[in-house]
């Protein structure tokens, strides 16, 4: 089995070592994931929630000199909180997408904003920034050209699937764009996610994240072409195993197919507490 014990530093390759946080639940798993890229300069990708032995882990298993970036794939509290104390402690420069979503409620100077194509170029490897917005609209997934490793953040999860939560500024039709982006890329041989272990098998897990999607979205309007029905009757038709703790993000993930649905004008409605019907 894997060691997804918080707090140990795991290498995962000769360029790669994990740290799981500790704040395991429904929606992170084991814990949030900070990855360490390099050896002689680090990059520290999602540097998680702001404990303070989480942050004693990933500066210790790194060398306080050597940590010069930390970057953030995006600004979900389970992933950015850490940054500013990692960077006060090491002067690592903070680096993401530069406009924050409001419900992020972000509160982090970056030292340099990252766009589409980017790179983080250490003595020993090249990290590229590649939007993936849809989980998030400022989302970033990070290649490690060396490893052809892909570092997802919450865009592709080992284990589940990803909430797209249109609250949270999700969007169903930037997500699939961006998986369908993914699944061009050439040579992924791994794929380091958010939250579990590691994917070994990357274009099988994209190919049935595409698939799950597109299963979902064929349940929605066969449940609507029965007759109208509101977002917590749909949860219940189709969310049948779930656990009661994730019926709510059931119900975003649901919003967020509807409205994709409705921007192509297969569905009509107007908003969560309202019934949804074919158009």
């Amino acid at each position: 089995m894997p060691d997804l014990t918080p707090g140990v530093p795991s290498a995962l390759s000769p360029l790669v070592r994990r740290v799981i946080a500790n704040n395991p639940g429904l929606m992170t798993g084991p814990g949030t994931n900070t990855y360490l890229v390099g050896i002689d300069e680090v990059a520290v990708i999602d540097p998680g929630p702001d404990d303070a032995r989480h942050v004693e882990a990933i500066v210790g298993a790194s060398m306080r000199e050597r940590v010069r970036w930390v970057l953030l794939t995006h600004t979900h509290p389970d992933h950015w909180p850490a940054a500013a104390r990692i960077r006060e402690q090491t002067g690592a420069l903070v680096a993401a997408v530069g406009k924050f979503p409001k419900a992020d409620e972000v509160n982090l100077r970056l030292d340099r904003v990252l766009a589409d194509g980017d790179t983080i170029d250490g003595t020993e490897f090249r990290l590229e920034a590649i939007a993936t917005p849809g989980h998030a609209p400022n989302h970033l997934c990070f290649l490690l050209e060396e490893e052809r490793v892909l570092f997802t953040g919450d865009h592709v999860l080992n284990g589940t699937t990803t909430v797209v939560n249109p609250q949270r500024g999700g969007d169903m039709v930037q997500y699939l764009a961006s998986l369908e982006r993914l699944r061009k890329l050439r040579r992924i041989s791994r794929i380091c996610p958010g939250h579990g272990d590691v994917i070994e098998d990357p274009k099988a897990v994209l190919d049935e994240y595409v698939a799950h999607r597109k299963m979902r979205e064929r349940q929605i309007v066969k449940a609507l072409q029965a007759g109208p029905a509101k977002i917590p009757e749909l949860v219940e038709r189709l969310y049948i195993d779930t656990p009661e703790g994730l019926l709510e993000m059931a119900g975003r993930q649901v919003h967020a197919h509807l409205l994709k649905l409705k921007s192509e004008g297969k569905v009509e409605g107007t908003g969560v507490r309202s019934a949804w019907k074919i158009a």
